[in-house]
């Protein structure tokens, strides 16, 4: 079931990491590194507000619609749930108009943040309902369509001259159109059941459901608004101690991270987390355990030779993606970059479980808070004096911190299983494959050239996974084949 959800997931995200990575190469080419930066800064504040108002939302949906289903009562869930998020929707409208009164800063600066943030809250909400209900098709053709329509539209509105703002307008249409479109489509099945939902919503609420959902999602909130400054933070400081232009070269190399590692990583996590949360609700721990272990073993076995080979190909990823203006500062820190996203992948995906699954999500909050305040003080220090670097090794080592702190504070909450023979073995195949790779790095790279070099590593790296049979490839590879034969024998005719 797993590799299944992987594929359909892989399928969805990949392509939308195909999209989105196309999206930096023509953005990079079209845009100033000012507006770029610009674009960044709206997209961070916007996550923040996103993380503090609504992510509660999500997790109570990832960790509880499978239970309220189960028990024939998702509609108290999602008939509170919608309330709620009216509500905490109508208090962001009225603060944005305070800020636009009192003219605190450029309108369409606050605009721009505001109907951002309305637009993925509700994409995202709706993503998680698809989720956590396992329509992991529905999901990725959501998905799909959304980038295509927002990179589509983004890209007319830039020739109109419309510089960062135009990437906003195109993503919040994306999501709206997209969302409409699904809507309709599902209108048709589930009509009983969305009806159901808009007229009796408000009845549907439940203010001690709400309490009990709060208690579990805020302190995870308060998590996520820490991990934001992690995260995001140095975006911000870059833009207040130095100037857009370079919080648009330091974006554009996160965010080619961001469409390889981390995607790559939340493909896992989103096919794999839910089967942890079925098997710890319907067979107990030691179900739940076995499925981590299972998982985590995917997730390295994806995310690591990826950071492997983004750090040994730095020079020719970013002259091949990037435009001119991006690429000779961004490639010198894209290494350094892949390494923390590969930490935050790793914290986020796997060592924070065991504050979900064993419901003690208010501890999750600290590592993150010494973390963020490790972060801020370093950027505060290190961006006068390195600039770029500065926020790049401000990350880094906040990440190493948190990261630690979330292992050892863990593993006295729900212990984790580690796949310590399964990740050496994918440490040394990785290494196999990074090592030429390393040698063949090119800062004048050829898209051509870069595509060779990614399927030659890829090659070595499955020709070594499959000689040690990390993760049982042999036998799930052997599987996969039988079920295509039998398939194909099942649609001969007699």
């Amino acid at each position: 079931m797993l590799i299944k959800h992987i594929f359909n997931y892989f399928i969805s995200k990949g392509s939308t990491g195909i999209i989105n990575f196309v999206a930096i190469a023509l953005y990079t080419r079209m845009l100033t590194t000012a507006d770029y930066g610009e674009y960044a800064l709206i997209v961070a504040t916007a996550s923040f507000i996103n993380a503090i108002l609504f992510q509660w939302i999500r997790l109570v949906l990832l960790r509880f619609l499978s239970k309220y289903k189960k028990e024939k009562r998702e509609h108290l869930l999602l008939g509170t749930l919608f309330i709620s998020y009216i509500a905490t929707l109508l208090l962001l409208i009225l603060i944005t108009s305070l800020v636009l009164f009192l003219n605190l800063t450029a309108f369409h600066f606050v605009m721009s943040i505001l109907v951002f943030t309305i637009s993925q809250s509700l994409f995202e909400i709706i993503l998680e309902v698809l989720r956590s209900s396992l329509y992991s098709k529905i999901y990725g053709m959501l998905s799909i369509l959304k980038s295509i329509i927002s990179l589509v539209l983004a890209l007319l509105l830039i020739n109109v001259g419309l510089g960062s703002v135009a990437i906003i307008i195109g993503a919040v249409l994306g999501a709206f159109i997209s969302l409409a479109v699904i809507f309709i489509l599902m209108f048709k099945r589930q009509k009983e059941k969305i009806s159901l939902l808009f007229r009796n919503g408000l009845s549907n609420f439940d203010y001690d459901l709400l309490k009990e959902f709060l208690v579990y999602g805020l302190p995870l909130t308060a998590t996520l608004s820490m991990s934001f400054i992690i995260d995001q933070s140095d975006r911000l400081l870059l833009g207040w101690l130095v100037g857009k232009s370079e919080v648009g070269i330091y974006s554009v190399a996160y965010d080619l991270t961001q469409q390889t590692i981390i995607m790559l990583m939340m493909v896992i996590n989103l096919a794999a987390y839910p089967l942890c949360v079925r098997a710890l609700e319907s067979e107990g721990i030691e179900a739940a355990r076995k499925q981590v272990k299972s998982n985590v073993t995917a997730l390295f076995l994806i995310s690591v030779p990826a950071t492997v080979g983004m750090v040994a190909l730095a020079d020719s990823i970013s002259s091949t993606v990037l435009g001119k203006d991006f690429s000779s500062k961004s490639s010198s820190i894209v290494s350094i970059i892949a390494i923390s996203a590969f930490l935050q992948g790793v914290k986020v995906y796997y060592l924070d479980h065991s504050f979900q699954l064993g419901k003690k999500t208010n501890l999750q909050f600290y590592p993150v808070l010494i973390g963020g305040i490790i972060n801020i003080v370093l950027n505060l220090i290190l961006i006068p004096l390195y600039t770029i670097k500065g926020a790049v090794y401000a990350t880094l080592i906040s990440y190493i911190v948190a990261s630690f702190l979330s292992w050892k504070i863990g593993k006295g909450i729900f212990p984790l299983p580690f796949p310590f023979k399964d990740l050496s073995k994918i440490v040394i195949c990785s290494l196999l494959m990074g090592i030429p790779l390393y040698f063949l790095n090119n800062a004048h790279e050829t898209l051509y050239g870069l595509v060779l070099k990614i399927f030659f590593g890829a090659f070595i790296y499955f020709v070594m996974i499959y000689a040690l049979n990390v993760w049982n490839v042999r036998g799930r590879l052997e599987i996969l084949v039988n079920k295509i034969i039998k398939n194909k024998e099942g649609l001969r005719l007699p």
